[in-house]
């Protein structure tokens, strides 16, 4: 029984200590981004040109974290004449890393609390969207039933 004990302390101890490394926009980009944006590279490819677009299309990415995959998979994929594409996310160390690494006229981030603020917020409202892109963040949502792609 002790030894499952210090087995469980350790795993947790461990899972926690990682959870607070993805707390940390540099080393989660550094971490995650050559994991996943081979995924949403073929994603993208393979469903961006299927998608109806017009000038000045105004675009949401869900859960963009560190922003990276925003500006660098995503942005170079879109049609040159969208309107504005808008990084969100939960963490305010992962947007204002984003706002000071990654800036374009057509690009911004600002926080954004998908369980909270879906339809509570005036300052980001889904439905002022003409795309919603979300590629890692439905999985981090807790009791995630109760959102899907229709309330958005």
């Amino acid at each position: 029984m002790l030894i499952k004990q210090i087995y469980r302390f350790k795993l947790t101890t461990q899972m926690s200590f990682r959870l607070q490394e993805m707390n940390n926009p540099k080393l989660f980009a550094d971490f995650c981004h050559p994991l996943s944006s081979k995924d949403v590279t073929k994603v993208l490819s393979e469903y961006i040109n299927k998608m109806s677009w017009k000038t000045g299309d105004r675009l949401l990415d869900l859960g963009c974290g560190p922003g990276k995959m925003t500006k660098e998979v995503l942005m170079p994929r879109l049609p040159a004449d969208f309107g504005l594409l808008v990084g969100a996310d939960l963490s305010d160390n992962m947007i204002q890393y984003a706002s000071e690494l990654y800036s374009h006229p057509k690009l911004s981030f600002t926080q954004f609390d998908i369980t909270e603020d879906i339809e509570n917020t005036s300052q980001l409202r889904p439905s002022d969207f003409d795309k919603i892109f979300t590629f890692f963040l439905l999985h981090w949502v807790p009791d995630n039933r109760y959102y899907s792609l229709s309330s958005v």
